[in-house]
């Protein structure tokens, strides 16, 4: 998604975008993600001199591996994000909340993509699960405990415990 500055320092109202932008090369960023739909992006746009806010909203669907039981499944993403930019170079200190203002020329265009493209990333979950109860696969054979139940005894033994386990045997 491009846009001009010149547009913004020409207005006295905000200025709204919407528009839809697909992002490539996510499913290789993120082992989890399948596949994304293009982003559903609406920004509104205002100026305090010396700064150009810009405020996005953004929605996208997509087919995510159920880190638990590797099943696929379709979740929405949505969210937003602020960005301060400047044509004066002398402005390009940080603001109090420290956010990071970025340099632009007004009459170049500037291009979006990065910034919906990092909100997207930070709000894909790190472990996404098909569901909240899911019960995930067998260490032992692989079963999927959400379709079936598997009779592999899974039970964990405490390493150091381990050689009264055999001690237990010999005497039956």
């Amino acid at each position: 998604m491009l846009f001009r500055f010149r547009e913004l320092q020409e207005q006295t109202s905000p200025v709204e975008l919407e528009g839809e932008v697909k992002l490539e090369g996510l499913e290789e960023e993120n082992a989890d993600l399948v596949s994304i739909l293009p982003v559903q992006v609406s920004i509104v746009a205002w100026k305090e001199r010396p700064l150009f806010h810009m405020q996005g909203q953004q929605f996208a669907e997509g087919i995510f591996r159920c880190s638990r039981c590797l099943t696929t499944y379709e979740d929405s993403i949505s969210s937003d994000w602020h960005e301060l930019f400047t044509d004066q170079e002398d402005r390009m200190e940080r603001s109090k909340e420290e956010e990071e203002i970025h340099l632009i020329r007004l009459d170049q265009l500037t291009d979006l993509t990065p910034f919906i493209r990092e909100s997207l990333l930070l709000n894909i979950p790190l472990a996404p699960v098909c569901r909240e109860d899911c019960k995930g696969l067998c260490p032992s054979c692989g079963t999927n405990w959400n379709e079936k139940a598997c009779g592999c005894d899974n039970r964990k033994i405490d390493p150091r415990l381990a050689g009264l386990e055999k001690l237990l045997k010999r005497d039956d």
